[in-house]
């Protein structure tokens, strides 16, 4: 496992720097940069050892790296945690809390995290070991969590209220495969499925997009995966769907990772069950 970082970068101006530590099943990216300063943006990729616990590695690269403890002006961890859900702001208070959680997760977690989704009058929860969760909070006190999905929600609503049809969008990664849609700025559909081969994805795409009710012409999907992948999805379901996008999976990580740099970030609320 190894990571490099500009040699701009110091422990003495770290605190003018914005950072990302990005988790993904068998890989791990840092990136960041200085607000007002684009050229500044680096992102620095590693594979993990999957075999290995992810506090363990997590405590390993924080050893070898020290870059990764600088203080920061703030700090994101990205997760791709399995189990989350995401519930309309009037129904999460405090008397329905305990039951949305017991509802979402069906194994017990020791950390719910309550990410705000304003933008969609919403709240995404995930779920987080605790060990994980206490580790960063202490080595990274200003560090706060953030789900894959949530950033990537916000930037498909804005598009879709600059457009004209409805968009669904795919992103693959290891087993499982985010499906969300959107029509005119409204979230019509948004889950994650388990998938073994491209016959699962076809099926789910399709089973989603038959219910929706989109249209096969003028509606579009973004697939979002490895290279491979994605080109040979969209090959399949060309027989299907004529408006189909491939962006590599990457690229859209890297895309979010650079905007936040420049974005404030969204705050998370840890909530121990």
């Amino acid at each position: 496992m190894s990571l490099r970082v500009p040699d701009s970068l110091t422990a003495s101006n770290s605190e003018g720097y914005r950072t990302s530590v990005r988790l993904w099943p068998g890989g791990l990216s840092f990136s960041g940069g200085i607000p007002s300063d684009e050229g500044s943006f680096f992102c620095e990729e590693t594979e993990i050892d999957v075999t290995r616990s992810p506090l363990q590695t997590l405590r390993d690269l924080f050893r070898e790296h020290p870059f990764l403890s600088y203080p920061y002006a703030a700090v994101r961890i990205i997760t791709s945690e399995p189990n989350y859900t995401i519930v309309p702001e009037a129904i999460y208070e405090d008397e329905a809390k305990e039951r949305l959680y017991r509802f979402t997760f069906a194994t017990p977690v020791e950390t719910v995290v309550a990410q705000p989704l304003r933008e969609l009058e919403s709240v995404l929860l995930f779920g987080l070991r605790r060990d994980m969760y206490d580790f960063i909070a202490q080595t990274l006190p200003s560090a706060h969590w953030e789900h894959t999905l949530a950033s990537l929600l916000i930037g498909w609503h804005e598009r879709s209220l600059r457009a004209l049809h409805a968009h669904m969008y795919a992103v693959v990664q290891d087993r499982t495969m985010d499906v969300a849609c959107f029509d005119r700025g409204a979230l019509l559909f948004v889950n994650r499925f388990e998938v073994e081969n491209h016959d699962d994805m076809m099926y789910y795409l399709l089973y989603v997009w038959k219910q929706l009710e989109l249209d096969q012409r003028n509606d579009a999907l973004t697939l979002s995966a490895v290279a491979s992948v994605a080109f040979d999805l969209k090959e399949q379901l060309q027989t299907y769907l004529q408006d189909i996008r491939v962006e590599a999976i990457q690229t859209l990580y890297r895309a979010d990772d650079r905007t936040a740099t420049v974005c404030r970030l969204t705050v998370t609320t840890p909530t121990n069950t």
